[in-house]
C-alpha cells in the first residue's frame, strides 16, 4: 500500500513538472496548426522548370515500367507491414540515356536532395538568399517558430556550384504528449508518450515579380 502511494506521489510530481513545462513552451501546438494553415506547403521559385521536370519524370516512369525486367534484377522479398513485397535492383542507365534528368537551360536536374548528397558528397543546403524570400512572404517572426527548415523538392546546379531552389517544401511538426504510465517489465515503464504530428499544410506559392503568391493547386 506504501509503495502504491510511493508511486502516486511520483507520478503527480512529475504530471505538475511536465504542466508546468508546457505552459512555458514558447509556441503551442495550435499556433502551429495556424501558421501551417497559413503558410505550410510548396513554394515554387521557378514554374516552368516545375513543368519541364514533371513532363520528363513522367517520360522516365512510363519508359521504366515498360522496359521492366530490362532494368530489373536481383528479386527479393522484404515484409511490409503484414505483407510480402518484392523489390528490385534497378539499373536506369537505359532511361536516363532515353530521358536525362536535363533542364532546358543544360543543367541536371534533382528531385531527392539526397541523391546530390550521395553523388556529391556534399550538403543539400539552401542558400540564405533563397531562405530570406520565404522569410520577406511570411514574416521573419512567424518563420522563426517554425521547427523545421525548408526542403529541396526540386533544384539543380549553377556554374558557380552553388544550388539553385526551383521547389521547396515548408511543413510544420510538433510532439503530442500523453501523461501516465507506459510500457511493461519488458520494455520498461516511462511516464509519457510522444506522438508526432506533421503538418504539410496544402499550399501552394509562386515566385511572381520577387515575391511569393498563394495560388490554388
Amino acid at each position: 500500500m506504501k509503495f502504491t502511494a510511493f508511486i502516486l506521489l511520483l507520478i503527480s510530481i512529475f504530471l505538475i513538472a511536465c504542466s508546468a513545462n508546457q505552459a512555458n513552451k514558447k509556441i503551442s501546438n495550435s499556433e502551429l496548426e495556424n501558421l501551417a494553415k497559413q503558410y505550410g506547403g510548396v513554394y515554387i521559385f521557378n514554374q516552368k522548370f516545375v513543368d519541364e521536370i514533371e513532363r520528363r519524370e513522367k517520360e522516365r516512369e512510363e519508359l521504366a515500367k515498360n522496359l521492366g525486367d530490362k532494368i530489373r534484377s536481383n528479386p527479393r522479398k522484404i515484409k511490409q507491414g503484414d505483407k510480402f513485397i518484392t523489390i528490385y535492383d534497378v539499373d536506369m542507365t537505359l532511361v536516363n540515356q532515353k530521358f536525362p534528368q536535363t533542364l532546358s537551360n543544360g543543367k541536371r536536374y534533382y528531385t531527392r536532395w539526397i541523391d546530390y548528397e550521395n553523388q556529391t558528397g556534399k550538403e543539400a543546403k539552401v542558400p540564405e538568399v533563397y531562405i530570406n524570400k520565404i522569410k520577406e512572404f511570411m514574416g521573419e517572426s512567424n518563420y522563426d517558430k517554425s521547427p523545421n527548415f525548408p526542403i529541396l523538392v526540386m533544384f539543380y546546379v549553377n556554374d558557380n556550384d552553388k544550388i539553385v531552389p526551383i521547389k521547396l517544401s515548408m511543413s510544420y511538426t510538433y510532439y503530442k504528449t500523453r501523461y501516465g504510465l507506459f510500457g511493461d517489465e519488458g520494455m520498461g515503464i516511462r511516464f509519457k508518450d510522444e506522438e508526432q504530428i506533421l503538418i504539410r499544410g496544402g499550399n501552394k506559392f509562386i515566385l511572381i515579380n520577387d515575391k511569393f503568391t498563394r495560388v490554388e493547386k
